[in-house]
C-alpha cells in the first residue's frame, strides 16, 4: 500500500517539470503546433500538482476514514448476533392472520400444516374473515400449482381422551372437531374429481397416532409454531415465528418422520404430483366414521 503512494507521489511531482519544460519550448506566443506543446505543459503541471495535493492531503484522510466507518460496522455485526430461535407473534393462535397469507395469495405456494384437528381450525378461521370453504380454497391452490401436506390426529386413537383431560376440554367436543375435518376432506375429494390441476400439483392428506406436542405451519420458508399446554385449549395458547432454519429443521423434523411413518393404511386423501387423479381412501373414512359414531353415541 504505501509503495503505491509513493509511486503515485512521485508520478504526480514528475509530471510538474516536464510541464514547464513543454511550456518553456513553447515560448511566450506560441502558434500552431507550438500552441499544443503549451497547453499540453499546462494540463501536466495542473494534474502533477493536483494529483500531488491529494496523495499528500486527501487521500489519507479518505483511507482513515473509510477504515474507520468499516470497523465501526464490523463490531456492530459482530454485537449483534443472527436471530435464532422463536419469535411471539401473536398471544393466541386462534384468528391470527400470518396463518393465512397463503390463501389470500394467487402464488403456488408449498403448505404444511399439522396438529390436533388442523382443517376444522383453518375453516372455521377462513369463515370469520369472510373466505370461502377451506375446501374451496384448497382447490384454488392446488390449481395453482401449490403442495398441500395436511396431518390431523386419528379420531380412533386412543390418545384422545388423554389429550382432552389435558387440556380440560370436553372429549366429544374435540371427536367433533375431528368429524369436521373428516368432512372437509370429503367435501374436497368431491371438487378434485372434476377439477384440472396442473402437473406439479401435490395435495396429501393423513392420520396419525402419535402425541403431537406443538401444532405446526409452514408456508414455504415461514415456519409458526403453537405448544400445547394443560392450562388452555391448543387454539388458545401463543403463535410463535421459528426464525432460524437450524430450529426450523427440528420443529419440521417431528411432524415429517409421523408424515413418513403414515403408511397405506393412514393415507386419507391424495393427489400425487404428474398425476391428475385423486385419490381417497373410502375404507379408511367408513373406518373412522364408524368409530366417531360409537365414541358419541
Amino acid at each position: 500500500m504505501k509503495r503505491n503512494k509513493l509511486f503515485r507521489l512521485l508520478v504526480s511531482i514528475f509530471l510538474v517539470p516536464w510541464g514547464m519544460i513543454l511550456l518553456l519550448l513553447a515560448g511566450e506566443s506560441p502558434k500552431g503546433l507550438l500552441a499544443l506543446v503549451s497547453g499540453l505543459g499546462v494540463s501536466f503541471v495542473v494534474a502533477g500538482t493536483v494529483s500531488a495535493f491529494r496523495e499528500v492531503a486527501i487521500v489519507r484522510t479518505e483511507s482513515e476514514d473509510a477504515a474507520e466507518d468499516i470497523a465501526a460496522r464490523l463490531q456492530d455485526r459482530l454485537q449483534q448476533p443472527p436471530p435464532f430461535g422463536l419469535r411471539l407473534v401473536s398471544p393466541q393462535r386462534r384468528g391470527y392472520d400470518g396463518y393465512y397469507s397463503w390463501a389470500t395469495s394467487t402464488q403456488p405456494c408449498e403448505l404444511f400444516c399439522a396438529g390436533r384437528s388442523v382443517l376444522h381450525r383453518i375453516d372455521a378461521d377462513l369463515t370469520a374473515r369472510k373466505f370461502a370453504p377451506v375446501e374451496q380454497v384448497m382447490l384454488r391452490k392446488l390449481q395453482e400449482g401449490s403442495v398441500i401436506r395436511i396431518l390431523f390426529l386419528d379420531p380412533r386413537s386412543d390418545l384422545i381422551s388423554r389429550l382432552a383431560r389435558e387440556e380440560g376440554q370436553n372429549e366429544q367436543q374435540m371427536l367433533t372437531d375431528l368429524a369436521a375435518s373428516l368432512d372437509i376432506c370429503e367435501r374436497l375429494y368431491a371438487l378434485l374429481k372434476g377439477a384440472s390441476l396442473p402437473p406439479r400439483a401435490e395435495l396429501h392428506i393423513r392420520v396419525y397416532d402419535q402425541v403431537p406436542y406443538f401444532a405446526y405451519h409452514r408456508e414455504n420458508k415461514q415456519v409458526i409454531v403453537g405448544f400445547y399446554f394443560a392450562t388452555a385449549l391448543g387454539s388458545l395458547s401463543a403463535a410463535f415465528e421459528v426464525i432460524d432454519q437450524e430450529s426450523q429443521s427440528r420443529f419440521e423434523g417431528h411432524f415429517t418422520s409421523i408424515f413418513e411413518r403414515s403408511h397405506s393404511t393412514r393415507i386419507l386423501e391424495e393427489v400425487a404430483s404428474q398425476r391428475a387423479v385423486p385419490f381417497m381412501n373410502h375404507a379408511l373414512v367408513r373406518d373412522i366414521r364408524a368409530a366417531l359414531e360409537k365414541s358419541t353415541s
